[in-house]
């Protein structure tokens, strides 16, 4: 189990088609965890006291940062935070490879774009 999550050992399946990240987010969102029997005894009860703990909001995170604000920048690096922001405009001949099909019934327009007549 050393270097993957315990979500990747009970998220694994033969099925490629089953092994996404969508599908690994549904099954720790679903469904119980179960302790691989590969495991032994004693690290699947330090995995399930780990668990519970977490579960029942016992743990302390390692380091809470301080939030000053909803746009607080405080734990970034001036290096980052100072730097120009530059957009990049949209690609028309990649905009056109894609598959369009994923976004139907998505009807969301960004308030920027919108002129004041369309703002409701």
């Amino acid at each position: 189990m050393a270097g993957r999550s315990p979500f990747d050992i009970v998220g694994s399946s033969d099925n490629p088609d089953q092994n996404t990240e969508d599908d690994l987010f549904q099954v720790i969102l679903e469904k119980q965890i179960r302790i691989p029997r590969s495991l032994s005894v004693k690290a699947a009860s330090v995995l399930k006291g780990f668990l519970n703990k977490l579960e029942q909001k016992q743990m302390v995170p390692p380091f809470k940062p301080n939030i000053s604000g909803e746009f607080g920048l405080d734990n970034f690096d001036a290096q980052f935070t100072n730097e120009p922001i530059q957009l990049t405009p949209d690609d028309d001949d990649v905009v056109k490879k894609i598959d369009q099909s994923e976004f139907e019934g998505f009807e969301y327009i960004n308030p920027l774009l919108m002129s004041a007549e369309e703002c409701v």
